[in-house]
C-alpha cells in the first residue's frame, strides 16, 4: 500500500506505488489542496512498477490543466527502481528536470 502526506509544496510518497493500488492513491492524492510549485517526495518508496510513472505524468497533467503557467512539477528523492524504468521508457529527461 502507499500513502501520500502533504507538506507545504510538497507530497511525500512512501510505501508500494503499484498498479494495484495506484487507483486508490491517486483518489486520497486528490484529496490535498495542492499549490504550485509542486515537488513530489520519492525518498520513502519501497517497490514500484510502471503505475508510479502514470501517477507523474497524472499530477503532471492535473497541474498542467490547473495552472497552465506553472513551473514543471519537480521531483525528488527517485529511488534507482523508479529511475530505472523512467530511463526504460525514455522519460526520465522529461520528468527530472
Amino acid at each position: 500500500m502507499a500513502k501520500v502526506t502533504q507538506q507545504d509544496g510538497t507530497l511525500h510518497f512512501s510505501g508500494n506505488l503499484l498498479i494495484g493500488n495506484i487507483s486508490e492513491t491517486l483518489a486520497h492524492m486528490r484529496a490535498f489542496t495542492v499549490s504550485v510549485p509542486l515537488t513530489l517526495d520519492f525518498s520513502h518508496v519501497q517497490s514500484v512498477d510502471t503505475a508510479a510513472i502514470s501517477l507523474v505524468l497524472e499530477i503532471q497533467r492535473e497541474i498542467h490543466h490547473q495552472h497552465p503557467d506553472a513551473p514543471i512539477v519537480k521531483i525528488v528523492g527517485v529511488p534507482d527502481n523508479l529511475h530505472s524504468l523512467m530511463k526504460l521508457y525514455g522519460v526520465d529527461s522529461f520528468l527530472l528536470n
